[in-house]
């Protein structure tokens, strides 16, 4: 097979675990087409990648602009998933720029560096073809709407666990308190009302994991997950996008929690109008209605004041335990039927496109 002798240096936002997961999606399919990719993040961005068969790995949690430099000085082309800021510093250093965005109907305002990028890579969801051509002009000039990075998967025969998958819990809003109070409430209150005879599964990023000291969680990579999630009959997620197609692919029933952040509650009400949702706890269920298209800073500090005052509430037990009942039988799940509607290969697409310009 032919190969691109250009360098990729891939990266990923620092924001929730959309981003990484979505670069460890469709790396694979990447490494097979080009001699040399490396990947530099910060923070939980790296969890997902340290697995994978990178020629580099570049850890940004402590770098300096001295450090950002002489990296892009051994790279052609940079993509990145929704890094704007990395994406600015790496056109300006002279590299081709490749964006890939999985929120395109979100951006109240399209960031600059959108238009500067040489390539787009817009994934499909509810209002993204229409926004593009709406405002085509703060877009590149090459812009490619792909599926979703997914693939459906068959279901498997025996399931046998309740997974709880809790992720996008960091940003850069929150401390380490706010995401550990989030994650114990939320695990304390799921470990009180599911069955005792129940094989729980608890996944969520290394940071948080070592942090709850609970041999119970633990972080996942991304080929450990998929396994664990072919065999979950039902699961509580905090609603990102990655974890809405994870849903839809292995038609998992799914208790959506509480969102973190501004954009999984917007997530959360499509999926809810459009009636692709099994069960859900929200905010506004708790007593805490939020706006979740106001600005992202305000929207983040509600939850976090939310979190604090509802973390001994013994109440939240309830909420779980009627969420439960409401999915522990149903062998499939509405989400699935996101499937039809945006369809699925996005991973393989994207890595086509990506060869595709750095050949020509």
């Amino acid at each position: 097979m032919m190969t691109s002798k250009r360098k990729l240096l891939l990266n990923a936002e620092p924001f929730g675990f959309g981003p990484t997961a979505a670069i460890a999606t469709f790396f694979p399919y990447l490494r097979e087409k080009f001699d040399h990719i490396g990947f530099a993040g910060e923070k939980h961005s790296l969890d997902l990648q340290k697995d994978l068969a990178y020629d580099a790995l570049f850890d940004l949690t402590n770098a300096s602009e001295e450090d950002l430099k002489t990296i892009f000085a051994e790279y052609d082309v940079v993509c990145t998933a929704l890094d704007f800021t990395f994406a600015a510093k790496a056109k300006a250093a002279g590299l081709d720029v490749i964006i890939y965005d999985p929120l395109t109907w979100y951006w109240k305002s399209v960031p600059e560096i959108v238009s500067q990028s040489d390539v787009y890579l817009a994934q499909d969801f509810f209002g993204v073809k229409e926004r593009i051509a709406q405002d085509r002009e703060t877009f590149s000039k090459t812009v490619h709407v792909v599926a979703p990075i997914i693939e459906e998967i068959p279901r498997h025969t025996s399931r046998q666990y309740v997974l709880v998958n809790l992720g996008g819990l960091q940003n850069p809003f929150w401390n380490v308190e706010d995401v550990e109070t989030y994650a114990r409430t939320w695990i304390e209150a799921i470990k009180s009302a599911i069955p005792g005879n129940e094989q729980l599964v608890i996944a969520t990023s290394r940071a948080v994991a070592e942090k709850l000291n609970d041999p119970q969680v633990r972080n996942f990579n991304r080929s450990e997950m998929q396994s664990v999630m072919e065999q979950t009959k039902y699961a509580f997620m905090t609603p990102g996008l990655g974890n809405i197609y994870d849903a839809a692919t292995n038609d998992l029933p799914t208790i959506w929690l509480p969102p973190v952040n501004d954009s999984q509650g917007q997530q959360l009400r499509l999926l809810q109008q459009n009636k692709m949702i099994d069960a859900v706890i929200d905010w506004a269920d708790l007593g805490f209605p939020i706006d979740y298209k106001k600005d992202q800073k305000t929207v983040l500090k509600q939850i976090r004041d939310a979190i604090f005052v509802l973390k001994d509430d013994e109440s939240l037990v309830l909420y779980v335990d009627a969420a439960r009942k409401l999915v522990e039988s149903r062998q499939t799940s509405a989400t699935h039927k996101i499937l039809e509607t945006f369809g699925t290969g996005g991973a393989r697409k994207i890595a086509e496109a990506i060869f595709e310009f750095c050949s020509t």
